[in-house]
């Protein structure tokens, strides 16, 4: 099933973003002409946007009773588009997704459902009895698919709603002779940026000190209202490839920090180390991902785990090439990330300021220095 979700799709001229779109601030329906485009949005549609499509981005102005911006759209694949705006008179720069057709994150019949669609063909997993996959191609508009459990397999069929914010389908095992009804609504964006911990047991004994870096994050970042947390542990590969696994069902933007003791190698945890494929593996429907950063040794050193994502996620990857000193990583930490979530620069820009805020956070410190060189390193798609 891979191949195709990471291609960008557009027209023989250039973007189609015509359609109607269920975006992060309500459903939005545009037109579009040659290289014009001019639509609304809003709950009841009541807010207009209009701009011309660029070098494969349209760029826009938008109206609002009491606000007015400017922003840009880009189509990541035929079905969903990533974005920034602006309100006249700010500096800071929130997201804008969207997404049509089948293409989205659904709650139905048999739980969180991911759905990824390129032209007529659809792939997906849910959760259903266990990890859970599904398969199939619109035919006559509606979807005709395979199921696969872990211990059952069938057919089904959906049918998309006008609006594009539910379908309502069927489904029968192998070997079955009656249908059952699979109902779904579109979980739509909530405006904010996720910011998902996912850390390692530190503790092996009921001696140890307790303490979790996840835990500070929290605190510090509970001052963004734009900024949603969520905190997770693991202490073993199978649990750190359910957390991220799980990351693909989250419908906003979403900035991953994997804390754990780390080599060239991969992941540290309770004495075993997670090896590099189950990292990319677990990933690789994560396109709402928007930076992967591990606070953890050694883990932009050129060997098997730098080597395995770069070739195979598409999002911006950061960490260390040194065994970092705990408090120097932390520090650097706190300042790059809250100039990707309070701030609003992208992770690259952030990445290009944080060694000249904090010299010691690159490969430069300086005699005398408190905090040895870290190292920091980012690796852009």
């Amino acid at each position: 099933m891979l191949g195709f979700f990471n291609k960008s799709t557009t027209a023989a001229t250039g973007p189609n973003f015509a359609g109607q779109w269920f975006a992060t601030y309500g459903p939005m329906h545009l037109e579009q002409a040659s290289d014009r485009v001019q639509g609304r949005y809003g709950r009841d549609l009541e807010n207009t946007i209009e701009g011309r499509v660029a070098d494969g981005r349209l760029n826009f102005t938008f109206q609002e009773p009491d606000a007015s911006g400017t922003g840009w759209f880009a189509l990541v694949k035929s079905g969903r588009f990533e974005g920034q705006w602006r309100q006249d008179g700010q500096e800071r720069w929130l997201s804008w997704s969207g997404e049509r057709g089948f293409e989205g994150i659904w709650t139905s019949t048999f739980g969180l459902m991911r759905l990824m669609q390129e032209g007529e063909r659809v792939v997906g997993f849910y959760d259903g009895l266990g990890d859970s996959s599904i398969e199939g191609q619109l035919q006559d508009g509606e979807l005709v698919f395979r199921y696969q459990e872990p211990k059952a397999g069938g057919e089904g069929r959906f049918t998309l709603a006008r609006d594009g914010g539910s379908f309502a389908g069927q489904w029968r095992q192998d070997g079955a002779a009656s249908w059952q009804p699979w109902v779904g609504d579109r979980l739509a964006p909530t405006g904010k940026t996720c910011l998902v911990v996912i850390e390692a047991h530190w503790q092996r004994h009921l001696m140890d000190t307790e303490y979790s870096f996840g835990g500070m994050l929290k605190e510090f970042f509970a001052r963004i209202p734009g900024v949603q947390f969520c905190h997770r542990f693991f202490s073993n590969e199978a649990g750190l490839r359910q957390w991220c696994r799980d990351l693909m069902f989250l419908p906003d933007p979403t900035v991953v920090v994997l804390a754990s003791h780390g080599t060239a190698e991969g992941l540290g945890v309770q004495g075993q180390t997670v090896k590099p494929q189950a990292i990319s593996e677990s990933l690789q429907y994560a396109s709402n991902v928007k930076l992967l950063h591990f606070s953890a040794c050694l883990t932009m050193q050129d060997g098997p785990l730098r080597r395995e994502l770069a070739k195979s996620l598409r999002f911006p990857i950061s960490g260390y090439t040194t065994s970092v000193d705990w408090a120097a990583s932390a520090i650097a930490e706190f300042t790059f990330l809250d100039m990707v979530l309070a701030r609003g620069l992208s992770p690259a820009d952030a990445a290009a300021q944080l060694p000249r805020l904090l010299s010691f956070a690159g490969d430069q410190g300086f005699e005398g220095s408190a905090y040895p060189s870290a190292g920091f390193r980012i690796l852009l798609p």
